[in-house]
């Protein structure tokens, strides 16, 4: 459970068996938290100290992690090795200096940007400035620094735009070290489909749970014995996306008659799960 996962690819991840692998100011540590609905938990291990730290919280905005590394900060202090130093950042995040573009360009930006399948950015406009909305629902005022590329005003990120002068276009966070791609989602017209076709019993063998597809009030909901109701919205095609966050893009099957025969579900944890359309 120690060792870190090599990928396919010969690039090594910092996660071993169902555990995170990495340091603490200088201290091996061994970590993982956990979150849903209300519930937020970390549990982090020091084998070489024989020390660890368990927290709990039945509150959604508590961060357990900051309170258990406070935690360890106490009765680790003689121990530690490496101060926590403040993160390295590009000049331009820190004191970016701003140009003024015009209203036509920021409108190109404008849209959602899928990061993974039901986890995406919200890039909107207002009184000629542009605001990012994360998956978190953190937003943040977008400092232009050029033409394509914004500084996030907490200045701990940079956003770029890469485009081809059509809808579709790509937006790259750089953030501590990397560049996370996120592609923007065209939408199609609504007017193109018909919503009640869509509606029926859908089955997964794999999780023995069943979702029910039904229109009201010109939308198409998800509705489950245990949970709320879901708003799925139209993107193209076949293709739409829950409101909830675990439900996320969701891919119509059709059979050799155009009937749906069942969809395809994908999440940032889960991808191509099958239902069945049953008959009832």
């Amino acid at each position: 459970m120690n060792t870190i996962t090599v990928l396919n690819n010969g690039k090594k991840t910092e996660v071993g068996l169902g555990q995170v692998i990495g340091k603490y100011k200088g201290l091996n540590e061994i970590q993982h938290g956990g979150a849903d609905a209300g519930y937020r938990s970390y549990f982090a291990r020091y084998p070489d100290q024989n020390f660890s730290v368990m927290v709990f919280s039945n509150e959604a905005s508590f961060k357990p992690n900051k309170i258990a590394h406070e935690i360890v900060d106490i009765y680790l202090k003689d121990l530690i090795k490496v101060e926590l130093k403040k993160e390295t950042l590009n000049v331009a995040y820190e004191s970016p200096k701003k140009i003024s573009i015009s209203q036509e360009i920021l409108n190109t930006y404008v849209g959602n940007y899928d990061i993974k399948p039901g986890v995406t950015f919200r890039i909107t406009t207002k009184e000629g400035q542009l605001f990012m909305q994360a998956p978190n629902n953190e937003s943040g005022l977008l400092i232009p620094t050029s033409k394509t590329e914004f500084a996030v005003e907490n200045g701990k990120a940079k956003i770029s735009f890469v485009t081809n002068g059509s809808q579709e276009s790509l937006l790259k966070l750089h953030v501590n070290g990397r560049v996370i791609n996120a592609e923007k989602v065209v939408v199609a017209r609504e007017t193109t489909i018909k919503l009640t076709d869509f509606e029926g019993h859908f089955y997964s063998e794999e999780l023995s749970t069943e979702y029910q597809f039904v229109v009201i009030d010109g939308q198409l909901i998800v509705k489950h014995k245990r949970l709320s109701d879901i708003i799925l919205k139209f993107e193209k095609d076949d293709i739409f996306f829950g409101s909830n966050w675990f439900f996320g893009k969701i891919k119509f099957i059709r059979d050799a008659n155009n009937a749906i025969k069942g969809f395809e579900i994908s999440s940032h944890r889960a991808r191509k799960m099958l239902f069945k359309k049953q008959s009832i």
